[in-house]
Order: C-alpha cells, then sequence, then structure tokens
C-alpha cells in the first residue's frame, strides 16, 4: 500500500491554487486606493476648476481655451465614468443593471478617445496658426472649431456604439458577452483613433516650438512702442502655448506606455482580473499593467495641476478668483456687523 501511494503523491501535478504576491498586494493598495480615489476625486475637482477658469473673459475669445474647455469637460466624464467602472470592477460590487455596464463602459471609451482627439485638434490648430499667422484668420474661425468637435463627439460615439452590443452583466459581473465584432478589427481600430492623435499631437508641437522661438527671436528687433499695445493679448497666447505644449508631453509621456506594454505582453495574462495569481510572473505582469493604466487614466486627471505649472496667466487668473471669493466671505460678516450696530444706534 504504502509503494503505491507514495510514487502516486511524486508524480502528481501540484494544484494550480492562487495566493497573494508582494506585487499583488501593491497592486491592491494602488487601485483601490490612489487610482480610485485620489485620481477620480482630484481629477474631477481639477477638470472643472479648469473649465470655470479657461471661461472667464482673459481666455474667452481664444480658440485654444475654446478646446481647453472642452478638454476639460470630457476629462471630467472620464472622472464620473471610472466610478462607475470601480464599483464593478475594482470593488467588485455586482451590479444586475446590464444597461448600466453598457452605458460605463460607452462613456469611458467614447470619452477618452474624444479628449485625445481634442488635444490632437487643438495642437493642429494652434501650429497652423502660429506658422500662418495671417492666412490661417481666414479658415481658423470659432465656428469652425465648434463644427470640428461636433464632428469629433459624432463620429467617436458612433464607433464606440458597438459597446452597448459588446458589453453585459453576467451574474452581477460587467463582462464581454458578444464578439458579433471581430476582436482583431476592433484592437486595431482603437491603436489607430489612439496613433492618430498621437502624431498629431507630436508634430504640431514641434512645429509649435519651432514656429514660438523663430518669432521669439524676430520680435528682438522690434522697439518697445510697437509691443506695449498687445502685450496683454501675447502674454496670454504665450500662456496658453506654454500649457499646451506641457499637457501634450505629458499626453505622450503617461498614455503611450500604455499601449507599449499591451502590446508586448500576452492579452491572456494582462486581462486576469483579481488579485491573487498561480504564478508570480503573472503577478508582475498583472502589476506592470496596472501600473501604466493607472498613468494612462493620471492623463485624464493632471491636466489642471499642469496648467497650474505652466501658465503664468492661468495661475494669475486663479489667484483674482480666490481672492475675490475670500473678499466676499469676509465682507458679509462685515455688512451683518454694520447693520447690527446701526441697529442699536437707532434703537438707543
Amino acid at each position: 500500500m504504502s509503494t503505491n501511494t507514495t510514487p502516486y503523491f511524486t508524480d502528481a501535478p501540484a494544484l494550480a491554487e492562487k495566493r497573494y504576491f508582494p506585487e499583488a498586494t501593491f497592486i491592491l493598495w494602488w487601485e483601490k486606493i490612489f487610482f480610485a480615489v485620489l485620481v477620480v476625486i482630484f481629477g474631477m475637482i481639477g477638470n472643472l476648476l479648469s473649465f470655470l477658469l479657461l471661461s472667464r473673459h482673459r481666455f474667452h475669445n481664444s480658440a485654444a481655451a475654446f478646446y481647453m474647455r472642452a478638454l476639460s469637460l470630457s476629462d471630467a466624464g472620464v472622472m464620473l465614468g471610472l466610478v462607475g467602472n470601480h464599483t464593478m470592477r475594482i470593488y467588485q460590487v455586482h451590479i444586475h443593471s446590464t444597461i448600466y455596464c453598457k452605458i460605463v463602459y460607452f462613456i469611458i471609451k467614447w470619452l477618452m478617445a474624444v479628449s485625445d482627439w481634442i488635444l490632437g485638434a487643438m495642437c493642429l490648430e494652434r501650429s497652423i496658426a502660429i506658422s500662418f499667422p495671417l492666412k490661417s484668420k481666414r479658415f481658423l474661425k470659432p465656428r469652425n472649431n465648434r463644427f470640428a468637435l461636433g464632428v469629433i463627439l459624432a463620429l467617436l460615439g458612433v464607433y464606440y456604439s458597438y459597446t452597448f452590443e459588446a458589453y453585459g452583466s453576467i451574474q452581477g459581473i460587467c463582462r464581454t458577452v458578444s464578439v458579433a465584432y471581430p476582436v482583431n478589427i476592433r484592437t486595431m481600430v482603437d491603436y489607430v483613433l489612439v496613433l492618430v492623435p498621437m502624431f498629431l499631437i507630436i508634430s504640431s508641437n514641434i512645429v509649435i516650438i519651432v514656429s514660438t522661438v523663430r518669432s521669439a527671436r524676430q520680435k528682438l528687433t522690434l522697439t518697445e512702442s510697437t509691443e506695449a499695445g498687445s502685450s496683454v493679448a501675447n502674454s496670454t497666447q504665450r500662456s496658453l502655448v506654454a500649457m499646451l505644449v506641457t499637457i501634450s508631453v505629458a499626453f505622450v509621456v503617461l498614455k503611450s506606455p500604455y499601449f507599449l506594454v499591451k502590446f508586448i505582453l500576452p492579452e491572456s495574462v494582462t486581462k486576469k482580473p483579481g488579485f491573487q495569481f498561480v504564478s508570480r510572473k503573472e503577478a508582475v505582469y498583472r502589476f506592470i499593467m496596472s501600473f501604466f493604466t493607472a498613468n494612462m487614466y493620471v492623463n485624464n486627471a493632471v491636466n489642471f495641476y499642469l496648467y497650474m505649472l505652466s501658465g503664468r496667466e492661468y495661475r494669475r487668473e486663479l489667484k483674482m478668483l480666490v481672492t475675490r471669493l475670500c473678499k466676499r466671505k469676509t465682507e458679509v460678516p462685515v455688512e451683518k456687523g454694520n447693520a447690527s450696530t446701526s441697529t442699536l444706534s437707532t434703537s438707543g
């Protein structure tokens, strides 16, 4: 009996038991605390503040500010969609509503693509306006900018409507339920919808930087009297260009590694849910993918803080807004105190 049982237990394959690894513990902290709380909360606050500041009089008539306002709203929408995604995927709350699952995935995919294309259109518009300041005035008009934004919203909305057919709720878990749209074609189109605006952003920013340096050298030959009349407008435009270049660099740095890692690593490994794995190799792959996925969403949450670092006029406008709000708070108690004093003197 003993001779039969010994080889049975030694030669049998080990059970594939899932367990936590050090990398999995970090993933748990990263996704449930940093990713779900800090990114969403600070991203939502920052995007709404950006929209408020860029709607003020100083920036209101600028084409770049128009695109930045649209970018702030689309990024805020991504943060709102992440709230629904976190409840299903990260916190594993069972959602029995199929339409809720479909809407969440549609919002995230649609608005993330909208943000990419808005930034690409904004960079292209600024590169043309700076390179050809006189000729571009014929077609770079507010009406055309609104038309371009409408086309971006409509076409991307039509494409990502496939989420309403592809995703659904199975036993309270949101996942892919249909493969009517071939996955290979969908993956290829998704990559194209990211690479095209990324190419526009990189090439347009090179043109913007070269043209800005060239125009700055030419302005050194002008007299101070010719520059005095347009100093405020030029300062605002320079500030917007600096903000645009900064968020463009952040876009490339934060977003491109995600698609590069997704292309290199096997898809079956990078899509494993949960925080327990059979081998440490799977945990490492999951850690790498989780890190760059979070950075991709950070790109939609960090613009306000990048504006603060790079835009001098933006900081000035924010300071004026905060000062004005503080004055209102201090004026209300003073008025109440004066009213009570006058009432006492009258009664006396």
